[in-house]
This record gives structure tokens, sequence and C-alpha cells, in this order.
């Protein structure tokens, strides 16, 4: 059985996130979502028992509550989140890489006359 305090404070945040459904400034899609995944995470770890579980859970729940109204967006904000609390290994995405091809940047040993896009007023920071 679960102590009195880890209840009233499940409790709290679901009380909190059926208000939110009321008053969420956004449209009726979002306030939807709200409920929905609100009833369907509750659910879903209802049967949970160890207290470090569950304090996980809640502050996850807490965080992305207080996320939401902060950015008025309701969906979850991975990166904000502390690390491990939605899935128990996150996958890393890499940063995407640009590449700027070469022809179109030119370089400084070439002459600045036939640098497409460098025109006199930039040619003194070359040096010429």
């Amino acid at each position: 059985m679960v102590n009195a305090a880890v209840r009233m404070r499940a409790l709290s945040l679901y009380r909190a996130l059926m208000r939110s459904v009321r008053t969420w400034p956004g449209p009726p899609n979002e306030k939807q979502y709200i409920y929905e995944e609100s009833c369907t995470l509750f659910r879903r770890n209802q049967h949970l028992t160890d207290p470090a579980d569950i304090s996980k859970k809640l502050v996850e729940g807490e965080t992305r509550y207080q996320i939401a109204w902060h950015y008025k967006i309701p969906y979850p904000r991975l990166h904000n989140l502390p690390t491990g609390t939605i899935t128990d290994s996150p996958q890393r995405i890499s940063k995407p890489t640009y590449e700027i091809p070469s022809q179109d940047m030119g370089s400084l040993d070439e002459d600045p006359d036939t640098v497409p896009g460098l025109d006199g007023s930039r040619r003194m920071f070359h040096g010429l």
C-alpha cells in the first residue's frame, strides 16, 4: 500500500490535469489530448507499488504539466524532461549536418572580382 502523502500528491496532480481540460486556452483537440493522455497514463500506472517508481512518474507528470502551461503546448517536450522518465532507454537523435558546397563559397586565394556576390564594399575585408 502506498503512503498517504504519495496518494495525495497523485490525486492533486490528477485534479490539476482535469482542471486544465476545462481551462486550457488552446483548441478543443488539445483539451481532448490532455484528457485522454491523463486518463491513459494514470490507468497504466495505477498498479505501481514501489515508491521510487511512483515518485518518478509523478515527477514526469508534474514536469509535463508545468511545461505545458508555460509554453501553452500540451504535447511532451522530450528535451526538457529528466532522462529516462518517458522511456527506460532514450534514443539519441544525432544533429543534422549542413554542408555548403565549396564551389558556391569560393576561397580566399581566388581573385575577389571572380567570387560571386563579393562586391567592391566587401573587397576591403580581404585586404585588397
